[in-house]
């Protein structure tokens, strides 16, 4: 008798109730991935936080929506803004930088800072 053996991956990113939106203006020519974790300035303007040496810097939000170069020029040159979270439960491992996955040496500190954030960053089962 042969084993089948699975991987499970989940790519859900909101993982639970209690999700709180706001809307941002964006960057010009800045893309956004559904996920992204956001700093929101006291200009109200959604940028992504800066990395240095693989620390990821002050966040307090997460795109709820991918938006392109275009989309966010556009959003910007006639002053609309994007969703974003700022409450609720997600998934570690479906939050993103730039479109880029976590690297492990970041998640920690990532969690840590979410819980000021009012945000919740689980691990998953089965991630």
């Amino acid at each position: 008798m042969g084993t089948i053996t699975q991987t499970i991956v989940s790519t859900q990113l909101v993982v639970g109730d209690g999700l709180r939106t706001e809307n941002a203006k964006v960057t010009t020519a800045t893309a956004y991935k559904r996920g992204d974790l956001l700093f929101v300035d006291t200009a109200n303007v959604a940028k992504h936080p800066t990395v240095t040496a693989g620390v990821v810097e002050d966040w307090n939000a997460i795109a709820v929506s991918d938006f392109t170069v275009e989309q966010s020029t556009y959003h910007a040159l006639n002053n609309l803004e994007m969703p974003i979270y700022v409450q609720g439960a997600f998934d570690i491992d479906v939050v993103t930088i730039k479109g880029a996955a976590l690297i492990t040496a970041q998640i920690d500190a990532v969690r840590a800072q979410a819980l000021i954030n009012k945000i919740e960053l689980r691990k998953v089962v089965g991630n």
